[in-house]
């Protein structure tokens, strides 16, 4: 899903709208999208970075985490990222700090501008995506889970019926 930004990066204040729907979908991830990705964007150019701000809207296929059947589960995400060229990053390397870690400064996350004046939007929606996606699924709030419904109430030992009313007091 490349953009063609050259007529945005001709001067700094430089705006671009898009309102498109592209039907995608991101297996490598378990993202399966039963509807096609509307997005409604504006571009601006802001000087050493384009801003993108926007609205995606589809329908994510998703499995419940109670009784494990299919279901669609609508999605709508307000965005805003930044796109810089290549060389936007400082010279200093990622240095580590004495835990080894390496600390991520905020120039690690914005997204590269190709040379040909393009950015590609599915990383973009991708990781949008990702993180408004439930982490247990449930169908329903009301999902009884595998059975459902038809679970049968146990047949209670007559041994231990005196117990069954001991909270009820």
């Amino acid at each position: 899903m490349k953009i063609d930004i050259s007529e945005v990066l001709k001067a700094v204040g430089n705006e671009m709208k898009l309102e498109e729907a592209e039907k995608i979908s991101f297996p490598q991830d378990d993202l399966i999208l039963s509807k096609p990705v509307k997005f409604k964007m504006r571009l601006i150019n802001a000087g050493r970075t384009v801003l993108l701000r926007g609205n995606i809207k589809t329908a994510a296929k998703l499995n419940c985490c109670r009784c494990l059947k299919d279901f669609e589960w609508p999605v709508s995400v307000d965005i805003e990222e930044e796109f810089a060229r290549k060389n936007h990053k400082s010279d200093k390397k990622n240095v580590k700090n004495k835990t080894g870690e390496i600390e991520l400064e905020k120039e690690d996350f914005i997204f590269e501008i190709g040379d040909d004046n393009s950015i590609d939007l599915a990383e973009t929606i991708r990781q949008n995506l990702l993180t408004v996606l439930p982490i247990k699924p449930l169908c329903s709030k009301n999902c009884k889970g595998i059975g459902g419904e038809a679970k049968k109430e146990k047949k209670l030992d007559p041994r231990l019926a005196k117990l069954k009313n001991i909270f009820k007091k």
